[in-house]
This record gives structure tokens, sequence and C-alpha cells, in this order.
């Protein structure tokens, strides 16, 4: 019996360390729900802030993109402070910042002191789009990444589409700032996991705590793996970057992989996917759905099936691979895009053309949903050694950010200007240029270690492939 008793607990020991591994990336992905929750409460929230506190066009543009302005400023100073005093801090960072952001908003009463308090709440979300990648990719086991990185963005969906509900749900008392108030809960929750989470190794490796590393290590992995070589691999690939500088990201060895993580970070914004969800209620109402409720309820569809096809894809990533889903989810985002440009512009008088619209969005969502919204996470995270991978992030979500500010401020008077349709068909032609770049120059990088991810760079080592 204690023979046998001693075999369970040895073949449990690889399940309650996968259940802890799951447990802290869950944990710490709370901020996708941050994340995402500020991106599509503004949408319905807008419709009755106007209201409260007249604003024009320009300024609700402002509004907008004011959260995204903030995010720069987050994602670079995000970095440095990961790679200066460890990846665990810097979430304690953003948790604080999101309390502080929450509780200025709620207190605003005129333009100016919502437009600073958005502001301020960007610098929140910068940091957190930083933080949650950089610690999950850096603690989880590499056959595992995929599946485990990707839960920011599943809690980033769902925090998009509890926006949604909860916008549906204050629509018919026009309560905005209850809308908002629900932003504590999730900021809250993360604030005090930090006091458990665990320091990354790598970032312990880099700064000379050999022994905590090896410590946390043998807590997270399974027993037959080799935690002595898996340490020994980190140093290596340590050694291969000397200073861990910003200059370091665009040396003649890391030019490539700083290149295709920038230029893939900006374009999944070029998509417009930000300025769709943000929008959605007034899109759809502008294509003929006249109801606020029901151009609400249209957002919750949208926000359901994003988190549902980001489920799917979650499940996917670390089998089918990360090219597969991203070339195949930015292909349906062209087609979807040039579907929704042709009903806008030829049939914009049609009695049915917002439920045309809405079909169009829901379509685009599902595609964004399966490649880039997933992907998009990875990419930026595994193509950067450990010493720079936070300012290597930084930099990606800094170009993010621009992108997605630019779009967010322009999208009403660019609407107004060229017209619906032919801003859809702009995005379609930023996402062509999306898919040429992952399908000439993204590598496959399924179960491959972080330090083997650097060594295709560095040595040019054909084990990793395009598939």
């Amino acid at each position: 019996m204690e023979h046998q008793g001693k075999r369970e607990l040895k073949e449990n020991m690889p399940k309650k360390k996968s259940l802890l591994v799951a447990f802290i990336s869950i944990l710490v992905s709370v901020g996708g729900i941050l994340y995402g929750y500020d991106v599509g409460v503004i949408s319905g929230a807008l419709l009755f802030i106007r209201d409260a506190i007249p604003m024009t066009d320009a300024e609700v543009g402002l509004i907008v993109g004011a959260v995204l302005a903030g995010g720069l400023l987050g994602t670079l100073i995000a970095g440095p402070i990961g790679d200066y005093y460890g990846r665990r801090f810097l979430i304690f960072i953003a948790s604080i910042i999101f309390i502080l952001g929450i509780s200025f908003i709620l207190m605003a009463h005129h333009f100016w002191m919502l437009f600073l308090a958005r502001l301020f709440l960007g610098v929140g979300l910068g940091v957190v789009a930083v933080a949650v990648p950089l610690y999950v990719t850096e603690i989880v086991p590499s056959e595992d990444r995929g599946k485990y990185v990707t839960f920011f963005q599943l809690l980033l969906t769902f925090g998009i589409l509890l926006a949604y509900c909860v916008d549906y749900f204050f629509a018919f008392s026009s309560n905005w700032r209850g809308m908002f108030a629900i932003l504590l809960i999730p900021s809250l929750i993360l604030f005090v996991s930090v006091w458990i989470l665990p320091e990354t190794p790598r970032w312990l490796v880099a700064n000379d705590q050999l022994e905590k590393a090896k410590r946390i290590l043998k807590k997270l992995r399974h027993s037959d793996v080799d935690v002595a070589k898996e340490l020994g691999e980190i140093q290596i690939s340590l050694r291969e970057i000397k200073k861990g500088s910003w200059y370091d990201l665009f040396t003649h060895q890391l030019f490539l992989p700083s290149l295709i993580a920038i230029a893939i970070a900006t374009f999944n914004q070029l998509t417009g996917i930000n300025s769709f969800l943000q929008y959605a209620p007034l899109i759809l109402k502008n294509a003929g759905i006249s109801s606020n409720a029901i151009s609400m309820l249209g957002s919750v569809g949208i926000g359901l099936l994003n988190f549902i096809f980001t489920l799917v894809a979650m499940m996917l990533v670390d089998t089918v691979g990360r090219r597969p889903l991203l070339l195949m989810g930015v292909i349906g985002v062209v087609l979807s895009e040039c579907y929704l440009g042709c009903v806008n512009y030829f049939f914009p008088q049609l009695s049915y053309s917002g439920m045309l619209s809405l079909i169009g969005l829901l379509f685009f969502i599902i595609f964004f949903a399966i490649g880039p919204g997933v992907v998009v996470w990875l990419a930026i995270s595994e193509l950067f050694p450990t010493q720079i991978r936070g300012k290597g992030i930084s930099i990606c979500l800094f170009f993010n950010s621009l992108a997605s500010t630019l779009l967010a401020t322009l999208f009403l008077p660019l609407v107004k200007y060229i017209g619906i349709g032919a801003t859809y068909w702009l995005f379609a032609l930023f996402s062509s240029g999306y898919f040429i770049i992952v399908y000439f120059f993204l590598p496959e990088t399924k179960a491959h270690s972080l330090e083997e991810i650097q060594h295709y760079f560095f040595q040019k080592d054909k084990t990793l492939i395009r598939q």
C-alpha cells in the first residue's frame, strides 16, 4: 500500500506542476481583461458621455485615442523597468496605474479631466501589454508557450466581451461611470496576484541569481526535465548579448528579428481591429441599425465571436503552428474588408445594408481572432533574447500603440472625407502588406525554446523552418 501511494504521488506530480504553470499564467493574464475591457468599454460609453460632457467629433476622437497615446509612453517605460527591476515588479506597477487611472475617470466632469484620466489609464495599458507576454513567455515550458502566452489574448477578448455586455446592461440607465467602475475588480485581482507570483527564471539568471532561478524551475518543471540543462542553455544565450541596451536591438544579428517583430506589431493594428471594436456601435448605427440597444447588442455578438475563436486558436497554436494560423487569418481579414468596402461603397442605401455590414464585421473578427489576434503576442515575445526582451516588446508595442492611436483619432475624420467603404479598402491594403511580411520573413517557432529561436537568427539554424 505504501509503495502504491508513493507511485500515485509520483504520477500526480507532473499534473500538479502543469496546473501550477496554468494557474500562474491565467492569474497574470488577468491583465488581458484590463486591456480588452478598456478597448471595448469606450464604444458603448461614448453614446452617453457625449450627453453628459458635450464634445465635438474631434474631441471624441481625442478621448478614444488618449488611452492609446498614453500606451505609447507606457510601452516605452515598461521595457527598461522590466529589464532592470524584474518582470514581477512591472506587473505590480501596471496594477497601481490602473487603480489610480480608473479612479480619475470616475471623478471626471469635463472634457479635459476625462482626457487626462484616459491618458493616464493608457500608460497602464501600455505597461500591462508589455508585462504579461514578457512574464508568461519566460516562465512556461517551450512546448506549451503558445497556449499559455495566448491566455493573455483570450482574456483580452473576454475583457472586450465583458465590456460590451456591461455597456448593454448600463445602456438603459445611461450610467457610463458604472461601465468604467467595473475595471476596478480585475485591477485589484492583478494587484493581489503580484504577491504570490514568482520571478521569471530567465530574469533571475540574467541578474546573477542562479540558485533562486533553479529553485523556481524545479517547482515549475516536470521531474523528467533536466533543469540544469535548461539553466545552461539560458546562460549560453545570455553570453551572446553583452549589454542588453536599446542599441542591441538593431545590431546586425538582431536587426532582422527586430524588424519582423515591429512590422507584425504595427500591421496588426493597421488591419483596423481597434477602430472596429471601439467604434462598433457607431459603425453599425451609420450602416443602418438605428437603435442604440440593437447596435450595442451587435457589438456583444462581435465580442462573443472574438472570444470563442480566440479560444479555438489557442488550442491550435501549439499544434498547427504560428505561421499557418497567421497566414490564414490575414487572408480572411483582407477578404472581409474588401466585402465590407463593397457593401458600404456600392449599396449604402439598402434597407438591410446594416445587417450586411454586421455579417462582414463578424467574419472579420473570426479571421482576426484565429490569426493576428493570437499570434502577434507570440511573435513579439519569442523573437528577442532575454536581456533585451523587455525593450524589444516595448518598442514593438510602441509602434503598435502609435498606429492604433493614429487610427482611433483619425477614423471618424477619415470616414467623413473618403467614406466608410473606401476606409475598409484602405485597411485591406494594409492587411495585404501584413500577409507579404509574414509569408516571406516569419519562421515557424512552435515547440522551440527561446534559446533555439535566438540561435536561428544568430546562426541561421534551419531546425526552425517555414511551413
